[in-house]
């Protein structure tokens, strides 16, 4: 039960976030006893309990703060009202007079007595008595329609195929303000006065006592554990156990409470404290959400971005441009959540998942002191680095007001989405998706070793760039180059760097070398003829790794009219490709055996020589395009 006494904790060293509404799209920390919906209809009341307007909600205005009991917490079928907002077929008095629905009253009467047993109570609210007076009145739906909310059809009855929201109008869920003088929050949903009256009236009927596992105290326990975990349309639970005919607990126990007893109170501050965590900072992948947090909210890097989203943020122009450079900044910024995240700091990691609709399951948890953490954290981003220039920033808008972007370069670990995209391809199964992040998380804070066959499909995906766009071999070169990288640092404590290195003698890398200084000449000599199409390079690229001396003697074949066609640049990449070739012993050269991934590295590496190379010469070229300009500028003076 450790999770749910670290989430318990979390929601009362939180308290004060409890009921605050930052942003009307997210869920906030919810007082116990309540949950969210999406409304759509709101209805406006005085003091009175009298019908003022009414309106329609858009979307990013729907989600609604709302008290419950645990049978309208988890209701899926039967009879179970929510004490307050609820759909048209409880609120509405006249709901059986314009739709037909078996037991349509019961709703109805069901929920009035309960709001009336509430209104009675000595902890009733002005506002939930003025509404209480105005349902009383069975004439919801009737000021519905003279508002033209609702619609009917030629019979008086409400007219099927209207949407409200995703559903039917006769589904729609209805939300209320009371507009009381002197009084600031109309609306009963964001009122902490509202919250408190029905807290204290619901708990006051909770009088059977049981141990609750997880404080070690008898008090008032829950057998309904609440839903809506990852979403506000999510109806699996991480507690259960209804299945009385079934192998839920049988075999072990005789009765559900055996199993585990948990305090409502309890069991309402976890589940709603985790439903704020996820909302507010949880990864989610389709069903799957991983979480971390501290117990005191401390400020956390985000484990599943890449470096510069994680720790750097947006930038124009990252101020990173060497691996030194990188290595200082990245201390820095851990320095920075070493101030909040001391020794004695509880850094919790969850995942969750579910199989079916109903269920629930916790796939991942592990918990950390702070040091710790930010120690794994900061190995995970130093370890797996490389450049990158994939990344999209804004960059403004166009004439037609659409948002523009423009591509950075960075140094940094790619996040655990691009590298499953990387080594499986953008059209991944959901299934494979969500298995490859979880596999990757322990990689991440355990400091568990890289799975090999994860960086070996993302090698043969960069050895074969004729199947991708340019971009996105771009992309899933660097993204593999850092895969390497990390691989060989977990299994061989070795370190590769990203400049390139002329003194390494590995037979792979120096091969890689090679096929990029072939590459250059053909597409040098194919660029200066105007031509675009794929160098042999490049189409041979993934037989090269698997038969690099018979590969290299059709690639070098191909490029004798090429390298005639340069001239003297073409004499200089063949002296530089000789005595590259001359570091590899004659039976490395020759040897059948196949390129290790070290030799991606090397393609890498050289090059990036050469792009660095053509950058400063079009710099040069444009830093003398101005000079002469200005030159005639002041010649025109």
């Amino acid at each position: 039960m450790s999770w749910i006494q670290k989430l318990y904790d979390t929601y009362e060293n939180c308290s004060s976030e409890v009921g605050i509404v930052k942003d009307l799209e997210k869920t906030p920390l919810l007082p116990i006893a309540h949950s969210t919906q999406n409304a759509q209809i709101e209805i406006v009341l005085n003091g009175q309990g009298g019908f003022i307007s009414a309106k329609i909600l858009e979307k990013n205005e729907s989600i609604t703060i709302i008290p419950v009991t645990e049978a309208s917490a988890t209701r899926s079928s039967g009879i179970a009202p929510h004490p307050l907002c609820d759909k048209l077929q409880y609120v509405a008095g006249d709901y059986a007079q314009y739709v037909v629905k078996k037991k349509g009253e019961e709703f109805y009467d069901k929920y009035i007595n309960q709001l009336q047993k509430w209104c009675d109570s000595a902890y009733s609210n002005p506002k939930v008595c003025a509404v209480f007076r105005y349902l009383e009145q069975k004439k919801l739906i009737a000021d519905l329609i003279k508002q033209q909310i609702l619609v009917c059809d030629e019979t008086g009855f409400l007219k099927k195929g209207v949407k409200l929201g995703v559903g039917e109008q006769s589904d729609a869920f209805v939300r209320f303000r009371v507009e009381i003088p002197q009084v600031d929050e109309s609306a009963v949903w964001l009122d902490k006065e509202v919250y408190q009256s029905y807290i204290q009236y619901y708990t006051s009927l909770q009088e059977k006592l049981d141990l609750c596992y997880v404080k070690g105290q008898e008090v008032p326990c829950s057998e309904k554990h609440p839903a809506k975990v990852r979403n506000t349309a999510d109806k699996a639970k991480l507690i259960s156990a209804n299945d009385e005919s079934g192998f839920t607990y049988r075999g072990r126990f005789s009765d559900k409470s055996q199993a585990v007893s948990i305090g409502y109170e309890t069991s309402q501050k976890a589940h709603n404290a985790l439903r704020w965590l996820i909302e507010k900072q949880g990864y989610k992948n389709g069903d799957q959400v991983i979480l971390a947090w501290g117990t005191n909210n401390q400020q956390l890097p985000e484990i599943f971005e890449d470096t510069q989203s994680g720790f750097f943020g947006i930038e124009e122009e990252p101020v990173v441009s060497t691996e030194s450079d990188f290595a200082r900044r990245l201390a820095s910024a851990i320095s920075g959540y070493r101030c909040d995240l001391d020794i004695k700091s509880e850094i919790i990691i969850i995942g969750l998942d579910s199989a079916t609709t109903g269920r629930l399951s916790i796939t991942y948890y592990r918990e950390f002191n702070g040091d710790d953490f930010l120690n794994r954290i900061e190995n995970w981003h130093r370890t797996c680095a490389w450049k990158h220039s994939y990344k999209n920033i804004p960059d403004g808008f166009d004439e037609k007001g659409k948002a523009k972007f423009k591509r950075i370069a960075f140094i940094g670990a790619p996040s655990p989405k691009a590298i499953t995209l990387v080594a499986y391809g953008d059209k991944v199964s959901d299934k494979l998706k969500k298995a490859t992040v979880e596999r990757l998380l322990p990689c991440i804070v355990d400091g568990a070793r890289l799975p090999y066959d994860i960086v070996n499909s993302a090698v043969n995906r960069a050895s074969n760039p004729v199947s991708m766009e340019h971009w996105e071999w771009d992309k899933a070169l660097t993204i593999t180059c850092s895969l390497i990288k990390k691989h060989r640092s977990d299994k061989f404590k070795e370190v590769w760097k990203m400049a390139l290195d002329e003194n390494q003698t590995d037979r792979s890398y120096i091969f890689g070398r090679l096929l990029a200084i072939a590459q250059q000449i053909e597409g040098y000599a194919l660029s200066t003829a105007g031509e675009k199409r794929e160098t042999n390079a490049e189409r041979l690229m993934h037989q090269f790794k698997l038969y690099p001396y018979k590969t290299w003697g059709i690639i070098t074949d191909k490029l004798r009219p090429y390298t005639a066609r340069l001239g003297d640049k073409g004499k200089k990449l063949v002296e530089l490709m000789t005595s590259v070739n001359a570091n590899l012993p004659y039976e490395d050269f020759t040897s059948s055996k196949k390129l290790e991934d070290s030799y991606i590295l090397g393609y890498y590496c050289q090059r990036q020589v050469f792009v660095e190379e053509k950058n400063a010469r079009i710099a040069e070229n444009q830093k003398n395009k101005l000079e002469k300009k200005s030159e005639g500028v002041e010649d025109d003076d």
